[in-house]
């Protein structure tokens, strides 16, 4: 059944402490039934959609997890209307709206009950121009909105300044020990729960505890945890470097910094016990590090390594010297993942094989001859210069036309063309001059082989693993580990390849296999009757690609152990039998 997932976001605490969670969610569950779909909850209290700051929250988290593969891309996304997604400026918001239409999802508006996806698009444009007005009205609205917070907020910063309490609540968010009910004139309090749990955290970071010590204290000492939810590993470890904590608030408001001091109640006991506490986090941080040269890991910090199981992506560690990749949100006890790990040998040896099943496949399809590269940038080109008119034309008809409004949003959705277009065009030139100065197809594969050849894959200190990187950022779009039942599955997607790369244990240890999955896109084509012919064509089809990409599987495997690759060793997708 697809699922439908209820974004529900409200940015203030007056709607927090009304009925807007209730009122969304309640239109999201009746609009699920009616359609047959299965709802999923995403919350996001607190968080303006103005400047896209919910980009980088849930919302943010639900797009990265459809790109990987953890939430089907046919799932619909459920939101009051369109500036609960985002309020940003026009441009900005359009950009996230068809990044999401684009991924294949489907999104509801409960306002008006409005459907919008590639086929709704496509089929009826008006659809898009309807967003591009609700984008610009929302922007409008927390543009006035804004003004009107920086207006409030400047009065009582003086306020403040002459000694007067403030409870500044429009701007940012007071930390969690800090009881902010009362009103704007009113100095912010202690809270009476939160405010002593806080302190024993301190005392427990003055003790020399580390972030995860003090979380799993505070799970089995305080289980209801934060507001009904666990403790969360990324608040307590902002806290030690909250200069709240020795009463100092700073807020960015209008493009101005402002620091106030003496307007939290203080829960270090001066300043010198404030600086002690970053001295403890030092040494916590350092105590187990020793000098040596850095280790280029080959998958870290390209955020295309993830988890299967919560989407998250995953990091490099050392475990009794051997390097290991270990899911970042199970590190940090969140999104019910686990810290679970591989070993980055394994991950990384299946990821050269791919990388280099994905460069043959690429250097075969495109060779050295960028006439066809030449041909498309001339083609945009032509366009652009086609809608630098029609925006001249557009501009010029803006100081006598009645509709002003009509005409802006014609144009922003030109110049929303014609920038896709110039990034198009700096690609294809940048492809164009890479492939011009490559020179014969052998001579680039000896140069390739050469650079990822066993001595640099095994030497995490070989600056070369720094190409190696750049290099897997271009072809490989990404790999996701699952681990079930003891057992490891490395899916490796390339870009320009409609199939995913699977390696994984089959049967028992240490039996492995290659193989490869279809990536289930979006088609509009749809096959009424499945006739026996059909069907037999289609699995010839399958039959036949699985073929070509054993093949080109033992090639890459072949070249490999050329320069110096062994085998792989079936053993490590069985780690715990």
């Amino acid at each position: 059944m697809p699922k439908l997932y209820s974004y529900i976001r409200w940015s203030s605490d007056r709607q927090d402490k009304g009925t807007t969670k209730d009122r969304q969610l309640s239109a999201a569950r009746t609009y699920a039934e009616e359609k047959g779909l299965e709802m999923v909850e995403i919350i996001e209290p607190g968080v303006s959609a103005f400047r896209g700051k919910n980009r980088s929250g849930k919302l943010g988290d639900f797009i990265d997890a459809v790109k990987s593969n953890a939430i089907p891309s046919d799932s619909w996304l459920y939101c009051e209307n369109l500036d609960r997604l985002s309020r940003d400026q026009v441009d900005e918001a359009l950009s996230l709206f068809l990044e999401m239409i684009r991924l294949g999802l489907t999104i509801v508006t409960g306002m008006d009950k409005k459907v919008y996806n590639k086929a709704s698009i496509r089929q009826n444009p008006t659809d898009l121009m309807l967003s591009i007005l609700l984008f610009i009205r929302g922007n409008e609205e927390s543009e006035t909105k804004s003004k009107r917070t920086i207006g409030n907020v400047v009065a009582l910063v003086e306020r403040h300044n002459q000694g007067l309490p403030v409870n500044i609540k429009s701007v940012g968010r007071h930390p969690f020990w800090i009881d902010d009910s009362g009103s704007q004139y009113e100095a912010v309090k202690k809270h009476p729960i939160y405010w002593n749990i806080a302190r024993e955290a301190i005392d427990m970071f003055l003790d020399g505890h580390g972030v995860y010590s003090v979380k799993r204290a505070l799970d089995e000492k305080y289980p209801n945890g934060l507001k009904g939810k666990e403790w969360d590993y990324q608040v307590l470890q902002k806290m030690r470097n909250n200069r709240a904590l020795i009463g100092e608030r700073t807020m960015k408001v209008g493009g101005q910094i402002y620091k106030l001091k003496n307007y939290y109640p203080l829960l270090c006991k001066d300043e010198t016990e404030y600086l002690v506490l970053a001295e403890k986090k030092e040494q916590n941080n350092f105590k187990s590090k020793k000098e040596s040269k850095d280790k280029i890991k080959l998958l870290s910090g390209l955020s295309l390594l993830r988890c299967s199981k919560c989407g998250g992506t995953m990091h490099s560690f050392i475990n009794k010297k051997t390097p290991r990749y270990i899911c970042t949100n199970g590190t940090h006890k969140q999104k019910n993942c686990s810290g679970w790990s591989i070993i980055a040998s394994l991950v990384e040896h299946c990821t050269m094989i791919a990388l280099l099943m994905g460069y043959l496949n690429n250097s075969w399809k495109n060779g050295s001859d960028t006439t066809l590269i030449d041909e498309e940038i001339n083609a945009k080109q032509s366009i652009i210069a086609d809608l630098d008119s029609k925006i001249s034309n557009l501009a010029a008809a803006i100081s006598v036309a009645p509709n002003v409004v009509e005409l802006a949003t014609k144009i922003q959705v030109l110049n929303t063309e014609r920038e896709q277009l110039l990034i198009n065009v700096v690609n294809l030139k940048e492809r164009s001059v890479s492939l011009k100065s490559k020179g014969s197809f052998e001579i680039e594969m000896t140069e390739f082989l050469i650079l990822i050849q066993y001595a640099v894959f095994t030497d995490l200190e070989d600056e070369d693993r720094n190409k190696i990187r750049k290099i897997i950022s271009s072809i490989i779009e990404y790999v996701i580990v699952d681990k079930t039942d003891s057992c490891i599955t490395i899916r490796i997607k390339c870009y320009g390849i409609d199939e995913v790369l699977v390696f994984g244990g089959v049967n028992r240890k240490p039996h492995w296999e290659f193989d490869i999955e279809l990536v289930n896109d979006d088609q509009d084509s749809n096959v009424a009757v499945v006739t026996d012919e059909i069907r037999e064509k289609t699995n010839q089809y399958l039959a036949d690609l699985r073929k070509s990409y054993h093949n080109l599987y033992d090639s890459s495997v072949s070249m490999l152990s050329q320069v110096g690759y062994p085998e792989i060793n079936g053993s490590l997708f069985w780690p715990n039998r």
